[in-house]
């Protein structure tokens, strides 16, 4: 009697520390991401495992073509949570190039997860000095789908040319680099959270890389045309590099499928914000991550899920 008694109590204490998940809710869940190269892979894979092990849904981090092909996954159901660029998000619910049609299936987790930044890097000794220079070189954009896409032609445009005065690639982060090592690439461009693994693993083992800045009066005439592009320093360390380089990132958010549930939602948002830590020492990138940064910035409405446990925590949404 008292082997039952306590077979009762200790089931009773698990049922007790355990979401109770719908019997409606998904049986996996599809996180997408980018390449492994970049900052994207190692934070779902941290955002997988604690869905995993506290909501209770299994769960895995896909490899993605990236932030634009991440809102088409999770539009079309391939994908159930995705990482993205904000301003990528934004474009895809409001059907604005690159997107033919608003995608409405996508609503906000949270926000401030890191910082995307522009990082356009040539070989030390090459002979382009600034991005003005890139006119008619061979220039990698990352993976086809990524949002570096999109911002690097905003980039271009400022500086007096476009998309057919240069010759684009577009392959993984790391296939980049070595081609950059190899002499079989101009330039190559990654938009991802600082510091990258694909350009730490160039710098300190394949060749010595140089970064084109972003011109200041560029960067203000950008800033004032595409207000999400934020100016930043990255300091010498980062990448041993000669002197800072200046720059500019746009904010990454996570986010689901309108159609999941909100129970669901609701404790994979308490699940990944009662275990940030996991999430932090992901990337060095996801540091700063708190509650507070995930309530402010995201362009796009949230789902009811998050809402609700934001609410619960006395947060409000901006």
């Amino acid at each position: 009697m008292k082997t039952k008694l306590l077979f009762v109590f200790v089931l009773l204490l698990t049922l007790g520390s355990s979401p109770v998940i719908a019997a409606s809710a998904p049986k996996f869940l599809a996180i997408g991401t980018a390449g492994a190269g970049g900052a994207y892979y190692p934070i779902g894979i941290a955002m997988a495992d604690i869905i995993t092990n506290k909501a209770g849904v299994q769960t895995t981090a896909q490899i993605t073509g990236g932030a634009i092909e991440n809102n088409t996954l999770i539009n079309n159901g391939s994908n159930d949570i995705a990482i993205t660029i904000g301003f990528m998000a934004y474009f895809a619910r409001n059907g604005m190039p690159p997107y033919k049609a608003k995608l409405e299936n996508i609503m906000g987790l949270f926000s401030g997860l890191s910082k995307g930044v522009f990082q356009l890097v040539v070989a030390k000794n090459s002979s382009i000095k600034s991005i003005s220079d890139l006119k008619g070189k061979k220039v990698s954009l990352g993976p086809a789908g990524g949002g570096a896409i999109t911002v690097f032609l905003q980039v271009i445009q400022s500086y007096g040319f476009n998309e057919k005065q240069f010759q684009p690639v577009y392959t993984s982060y790391e296939q980049s680099a070595d081609a950059l090592a190899d002499g079989n690439l101009d330039a190559i461009l990654v938009h991802a959270a600082a510091p990258t693994p694909a350009l730490i693993q160039l710098a300190a083992t394949k060749k010595p890389i140089r970064f084109l800045p972003v011109d200041d009066n560029k960067m203000k005439e950008l800033g004032k045309k595409y207000p999400y592009m934020i100016p930043i320093t990255l300091g010498k360390e980062m990448y041993k590099t000669d002197e800072p380089v200046r720059t500019f990132y746009t904010a990454n958010v996570v986010v689901v499928k309108k159609d999941l549930d909100t129970d669901l939602v609701y404790h994979i948002t308490k699940a990944l914000f009662e275990n940030l830590e996991k999430i932090r020492t992901s990337h060095p990138s996801v540091a700063e991550l708190d509650l507070e940064s995930a309530v402010q910035g995201m362009p796009i409405p949230y789902h009811p899920g998050a809402l609700k446990y934001f609410a619960e925590k006395g947060l409000k949404v901006k």
